[in-house]
């Protein structure tokens, strides 16, 4: 059944002015051909940039939404990626922080609503094919 899937990321880690996050997400037919394309990227610096401090623009929390055309089925890749370093190398001062990610069919279907842990030092790759046989609710 073709609909349309709209994509939402958020995260309110104080410090994810550290990172850059990118989104793309192809939509598929009932055969299995690419029918649609869509991406959406939230930049901050470019990787090695070490900031000192949180560009204004950058500072809170960030959100990114992706919406594909009607489709029957989409795989979609989310990037978390580091710009900038934690001070400390010591893991106990950087535990991982959480990016939520969810995934709507325009019916209002919630289909994927994932609360994943991020890696402060390599950040993170997500991929999600859906449907799926059954919801996702939780990794």
């Amino acid at each position: 059944m073709a609909r349309k899937f709209t994509i939402d990321i958020h995260s309110g880690f104080a410090e994810l002015w550290r990172y850059n996050l990118s989104a793309m997400c192809g939509g598929f037919d009932s055969s299995g051909e690419r029918c649609d394309f869509v991406s959406a990227t939230s930049d901050v610096a470019p990787v090695g940039a070490n900031l000192k401090e949180p560009p204004a623009e950058a500072a809170g929390p960030r959100d990114l939404r992706i919406v594909t055309a009607e489709c029957d089925s989409i795989v979609a890749y989310i990037y978390v990626i580091p710009h900038t370093l934690p001070v400390s190398r010591d893991v106990d001062d950087y535990r991982p922080f959480t990016l939520n990610v969810k995934v709507t069919a325009d019916d209002g279907t919630v289909l994927y609503d994932v609360t994943h842990k991020v890696n402060q030092w390599s950040g993170a790759s997500i991929e999600i094919k859906l449907p799926q046989a059954k919801t996702v609710r939780e990794v």
